[in-house]
């Protein structure tokens, strides 16, 4: 049997503030590492794919014994499934009236949440302002090895921002208008894309044809700008409708946690 929780036993507790990190401990961890970096998972807010993904990849990082962060720019997403006084968003960080360390919520294990629609969007009307959330990551209550956002697709210059040199993954679905805005965000980010790998995973399709189709055209479509052409890393099945993120399927479960091992070994050739 794999180690972690399965994904339909999720359960997700708000645990306040947790215990202050060790100092010491921190540093030490701080030293080896380069400058801080979050991975975007851009997608539609709307939809709760983007947000399902990154679930998956927080499991799988802690499997490999490493503790990840998912700041959740989505409009339901994961904060969906928190009491209302668990959702304080990432705004009030930016505010002033709250630390970054005091709304971090831990899911399971070495998994944790910060909600972050409203602070997200703020801070892509203004990515140069990220350095005050990069440079605050290593007050997080404790020591994390992993930073993913889930980003709206037109956050571009935030992803930038957040990883100028690095995997960006676009969650893209089967439907005219998720098709465009990724072509559109993917061609805005030409020019910044010579470092970056644009990693595909196309969401909510009913077959690997449909989603090959998908992704074909999309990369034919994009081959024309980009310097590092469009990489497919998967597909998920639909959602089901109605249900929350802690009640998905066998499928989904499968095709997640395949996804979520092949990020986090694109993550670690990175880091070789």
């Amino acid at each position: 049997m794999e180690n972690g929780p399965s994904l339909s036993d999720w359960n997700l507790k708000f645990h306040g503030l947790l215990n202050p990190m060790d100092q010491a401990k921190t540093l030490r961890h701080l030293l080896g590492r380069k400058a801080a970096t979050i991975h975007p998972i851009l997608g539609d807010m709307g939809s709760d794919y983007a947000a399902c993904l990154a679930r998956f990849v927080l499991e799988q990082q802690a499997r490999s014994d490493r503790a990840a962060v998912l700041f959740d720019g989505s409009a339901a997403g994961l904060p969906q499934l928190l009491p209302i006084h668990a959702r304080t968003d990432l705004i009030e960080f930016f505010n002033g009236n709250l630390n970054l360390e005091d709304q971090v919520i831990e899911l399971a294990e070495s998994q944790y949440l910060v909600v972050a629609r409203i602070g997200l969007e703020a801070l892509a009307k203004k990515p140069a302002q990220s350095v005050a959330l990069l440079g605050k990551l290593h007050r997080m209550p404790v020591s994390c090895d992993r930073f993913y956002a889930t980003l709206p697709y037109e956050a571009v210059q935030l992803a930038k921002a957040f990883s100028p040199q690095d995997d960006w993954y676009w969650v893209v679905q089967p439907t005219a208008r998720s098709v465009t805005r990724a072509f559109q965000a993917i061609r805005s980010s030409k020019g910044v894309d010579e470092n970056i790998r644009h990693r595909v995973i196309v969401a909510g399709v009913r077959s690997t044809d449909e989603a090959d189709h998908v992704f074909a055209n999309l990369l034919e479509s994009t081959s024309s700008f980009l310097v590092n052409p469009l990489q497919y890393a998967g597909h998920l099945p639909a959602l089901p409708s109605g249900k929350a993120l802690n009640q998905v399927g066998r499928e989904m479960i499968a095709a997640g946690r395949r996804i979520a091992k092949a990020i986090c070994s694109f993550d670690e050739h990175a880091l070789a």
